[in-house]
C-alpha cells in the first residue's frame, strides 16, 4: 500500500533487474575480449621463440630463422592495423552502450526502489492498451509504462508511478 493504493513493485524491480543483467553480460563479454584479444599469442610460439633468439647468438641458421620470423610479424602487425581500429569502434560502442544501461536502466530504477521515490497522480488520463509496452499519460504529457487494471474507457484516476523510470505501480479509477 502506498498513500492508501494497492501497489506492486514487481515491475519497477523486473525493470532493474534486467538491466542489470544486461550491464553484467556486456562488461563479462568486454572483460572475455579483452582477455582473448591480450593473450592471442600462442604459449608455445611465445617459449619457441625464445629459445630461437637464444640459439640465435652461436647459430647462424638460427639466426636466419630468427630474422624470418620477425619479418612475418612486422608483416602482420601492419596487417592487424585495421583490426585495432575496428576493436576502437567497438570499443567505443561497448562503452557508450554500458552508460547508457547505467544511466537509463540500472541507476534510476534502483534509486526509485531503494528510495520508494514514488509519484502519486490524482486527475485526468489517456490509456493506450497495445500487445506490448501498453501506456498511460498523463495530462501534463508524461507517459507511464504499463496500465494495470485501467482500460481504454477510462479517462480519470489516480496513478501511482516510479519518478525516474515511470513504471506504471498502482491505480485506482
Amino acid at each position: 500500500m502506498y498513500n492508501g493504493v494497492s501497489i506492486s513493485e514487481l515491475r519497477l524491480i523486473l525493470h532493474s533487474v534486467v538491466f542489470t543483467l544486461l550491464f553484467i553480460v556486456l562488461i563479462v563479454t568486454a572483460g572475455f575480449w579483452i582477455y582473448v584479444s591480450l593473450t592471442m599469442k600462442n604459449p608455445k610460439e611465445k617459449e619457441h621463440l625464445r629459445k630461437l633468439k637464444e640459439k640465435a647468438q652461436s647459430d647462424e641458421l638460427a639466426k636466419k630463422q630468427l630474422e624470418k620470423i620477425e619479418r612475418k610479424n612486422k608483416r602482420r602487425h601492419r596487417r592487424e592495423k585495421e583490426n585495432i581500429i575496428t576493436d576502437v569502434i567497438i570499443w567505443s560502442i561497448s562503452v557508450c552502450l554500458a552508460i547508457v544501461i547505467l544511466a537509463w536502466g540500472i541507476i534510476p530504477g534502483w534509486i526509485d526502489y531503494i528510495r520508494k521515490d514514488y509519484v502519486v497522480y490524482k486527475g485526468e488520463i489517456t490509456v493506450y492498451q497495445q500487445m506490448r509496452r501498453s501506456r498511460i499519460e498523463l495530462e501534463d504529457g508524461t507517459v507511464i509504462w504499463g496500465i494495470g487494471n485501467f482500460d481504454q474507457e477510462d479517462t480519470y484516476g489516480t496513478v501511482i508511478y516510479s519518478r525516474r523510470t515511470k513504471q506504471f505501480l498502482g491505480g485506482s479509477h
